[in-house]
């Protein structure tokens, strides 16, 4: 007996393979251009994995626990499950030779990832809820699974390139947390019929603008096997570069050097640009014909609900064209040669059993620092360590030189790290930054 496939099912099944290629031509062109085929290839293949976990997961807590209450269905059953599943895929994809890949890297194949699982997903679990309804899911299910791929890849290299603990499941939890909070909003809005027209832009604009952010900052990060090469962990790079940024704002100002110009947005391109206009247009005319002939649309599609029209023909295409307008204007270089000026810094008193220095950090990550000082040390040196920050003072606080280096200018440096750091420093460290950084927002214009 052969099974006929009706019509709606192949027009939702063409509508899931066109969205799932616009949504990877956007990110082919938009930042990732150099792709190998093979990779992309096996990548798709652990999406279909990662989607066979999680039905399995999901099948066997559905035999534990019958019955959902719509929180749990939305945020465990389903958002924490796929995400898990996803990020258990990519970790096998890129669990070996992982220092031959970068940040960007694991974006691109997460998203890729991500993408099969949001195809393999919405052809797996086709619920005929009427065709209006099936099409909105499907062409907003599937970027929110892509883009949370894109941002596991990108916070799992992280986690690969990191060594301290801390610093390793910090990110990848924090990336996480973000990803099954927004993916279960979503399915919490879908559950309980939440006003899907306030829901649906938070969930897919929220998501596109930390990948943005999160795609700026990778281009300026180093791909494992130059961490290598350089003897470093990501978190010692990273601590190091915050170190020069501050360390080249007090010579640029002494040189009256102004790095203003570097600013945080760019322009759109033209293409961008055009591609705004395309998709908005359709948006304010669909707008117009709601106001205008309401009754016409109910009577040449009577089922399609109002609702559903105002989500599909006018606030998706408004989606598109913000995601185009905004698709790479954050300019990666603010992040590595731009800072707001006057930073914050603290006093340091260096304590080993020969010696005794004064100094100065200018950023402090988790219990990691890095400071300058007069002499070399052995690495793995054990030293004391005084934190002053304002008139407060944080004594005795014991900690490791982690390594010592000179730089092209002939001044040492050393990575320190701290056995335990008090969450009072921390606090008051973070707070009065955050004082600090909004005092340069009125400071900038009277600082050359």
């Amino acid at each position: 007996m052969i099974t006929q496939i009706s019509i709606p099912s192949l027009v939702i099944l063409l509508i899931n393979f066109l969205t799932l290629g616009f949504y990877y031509s956007f990110y082919r062109f938009h930042f990732y251009r150099f792709t190998e085929s093979f990779l992309q290839y096996t990548a798709f293949a652990f999406s279909i994995f990662s989607a066979g976990i999680a039905i399995g997961l999901q099948a066997l807590l559905l035999n534990w626990i019958p019955i959902f209450p719509p929180f749990w269905n939305a945020f465990i059953h389903s958002a924490l499950i796929e995400e898990f599943a996803k990020l258990l895929g990519i970790f096998l994809f890129f669990r070996k030779n992982q220092d031959e890949f970068t940040v960007t890297d694991g974006i691109f194949y997460g998203l890729v990832l991500g993408g099969g699982f949001g195809l393999v997903e919405n052809i797996l679990y086709y619920i005929n809820t009427g065709l209006w309804s099936q099409v909105l899911r499907s062409i907003t299910a599937l970027p929110i699974h892509m883009m949370n791929g894109g941002l596991i890849g990108a916070y799992l290299m992280m986690f690969l390139f990191h060594k301290n603990p801390i610093f390793k499941w910090g990110k990848l939890l924090f990336g996480f947390i973000i990803c099954v909070g927004i993916h279960g909003l979503y399915n919490l809005s879908l559950f309980q019929e939440i006003d899907l027209l306030i829901i649906l832009p938070i969930c897919i604009l929220s998501l596109f603008f930390l990948l943005e952010l999160t795609i700026a900052k990778s281009r300026v990060l180093v791909p494992g096997h130059i961490l290598k090469l350089m003897n470093m962990s990501m978190e010692e790079y990273e601590i190091l570069s915050r170190h020069n940024r501050h360390e080249g704002w007090i010579q640029n100002i002494q040189k009256h050097i102004s790095t203003s110009d570097i600013k945080l947005l760019q322009y759109p391109n033209l293409r961008h640009s055009i591609l705004t206009v395309f998709f908005l247009v359709p948006g304010i005319l669909s707008v117009f014909l709601l106001i205008d002939s309401p009754d016409w649309i109910s009577h040449k599609f009577p089922d399609l609900a109002l609702q559903d029209y105002f989500a599909l023909f006018v606030l998706y295409p408004t989606i598109l064209s913000l995601m185009f307008f905004f698709a790479g204007i954050i300019n990666p270089y603010f992040f590595r040669d731009r800072m707001l000026e006057v930073p914050l810094f603290s006093s340091v008193d260096l304590h080993t059993p020969n010696t005794e220095e004064n100094s100065a950090i200018f950023h402090i990550q988790a219990n990691m620092f890095y400071l300058p000082t007069s002499q070399m040390f052995p690495e793995n040196t054990k030293a004391k360590f005084d934190l002053w920050i304002g008139l407060q003072c944080f004594v005795g606080l014991s900690g490791t030189i982690l390594w010592c280096k000179e730089n092209e200018e002939g001044n040492c440096g050393a990575m320190c790290q701290l056995d335990k750091i008090p969450y009072s420093f921390l606090l008051k460290w973070h707070f009065l930054r955050f004082k600090q950084n909004f005092k340069n927002l009125f400071l900038r214009k009277s600082i050359v």
